[in-house]
């Protein structure tokens, strides 16, 4: 029983040293493709699948860091769900803060025409 035990200890810290070297792996891998990312966005590794998050400036930056993290060799998933933008919450639509008043602002000034 004792070694099935210390087989079970032994595997759970071969995959977290496994998920420290990815992590520290992809955050170089961000801070060399774009010094700025490598400190925008935060990475967390478990069992091979990367979190990505942290809030960038552009939609092309935000994949840009995906497309770093998948150079990683040991990569097997990239969860991004919580990396934003400025612009918008990837996987939503973006909308106007006040569209009501939007629409207002704009009629206002077709009137002053």
């Amino acid at each position: 029983m004792k070694l099935q035990s210390f087989q079970h200890y032994s595997h759970r810290l071969e995959t977290a040293a496994h998920d420290a070297w990815i992590t520290t792996r992809v955050k170089s891998a961000l801070a060399l493709g774009e010094p700025s990312l490598g400190l925008q966005i935060h990475v967390k590794t478990l069992a091979g699948t990367v979190f990505l998050s942290g809030r960038v400036n552009t939609h092309k930056q935000c994949e840009q860091a995906v497309a770093l993290a998948r150079t990683v060799p040991g990569v097997n998933e990239i969860d991004a769900r919580e990396l934003l933008t400025h612009v918008f919450t990837p996987g939503s639509i973006p909308t106007a803060p006040d569209a009501e008043e939007s629409v207002e602002r704009r009629s206002d000034k077709l009137d002053d025409q």
